[in-house]
């Protein structure tokens, strides 16, 4: 029998994940309130500035996704209230109609221009708190377990997830065979 509290103790003060998602929460809510006059939240000056890199050729919404690490359902969602706001615009890329394009608005450079200030403060005053050299480190390493996750494939055989055990395959049922009937009113030019 598993002793959930003391499991749970175990996990919080070990796991790494459970403090990355702690110091991640923390200093989100330290941006959000800063970056609060501009009207963005921390994430969303993430994807508009991500947009900006990618300069006035737009950026394809799975190459955002992928240097976002995000999946392209949730960056899809999150970029609504951006297009909405007339921050981004969204396009089919010319070439091939399955691909979207994300492109910044003048109103996105803007919004950009007006957060940014507020965003270099909270910088700085975050480098302060932690120290020049712990704050890099700390950036240094964040960027390495970030490596780690998008590419676990990368990591040592001892350190990769277990993958699960494929469930054997069902044997194909047989499907009753069609009544002569309607096969032959398929077929039948008229009948389409």
């Amino acid at each position: 029998m598993v002793d959930f509290a003391r499991a749970s103790e175990i996990i919080a003060s070990q796991c790494a994940l459970v403090r990355v998602r702690r110091a991640s929460r923390a200093l989100t809510r330290l941006y959000d309130e800063a970056l609060r006059p501009s009207g963005l939240q921390a994430t969303q000056l993430t994807m508009l500035v991500a947009v900006a890199t990618c300069g006035d050729g737009g950026v394809k919404l799975g190459a955002l996704a992928d240097g976002l690490v995000m999946d392209r359902t949730t960056l899809t969602r999150n970029l609504a209230p951006l297009e909405r706001a007339g921050l981004l615009r969204v396009a089919r890329a010319p070439d091939d109609a399955r691909v979207r394009l994300i492109f910044l608005t003048r109103q996105g450079e803007r919004a950009i221009e007006a957060a940014f200030p507020l965003w270099e403060r909270t910088q700085k005053h975050v480098r302060e708190r932690l120290g020049p050299s712990e704050a890099d480190a700390l950036r240094e390493e964040l960027g390495r377990v970030v490596a780690l996750a998008a590419r676990p494939e990368k990591a040592p055989a001892s350190e990769r997830p277990a993958r699960p055990a494929r469930p054997a395959k069902a044997p194909a049922r047989e499907r009753p065979a069609e009544p002569a009937k309607r096969k032959a009113k398929r077929r039948s030019p008229g009948a389409r």
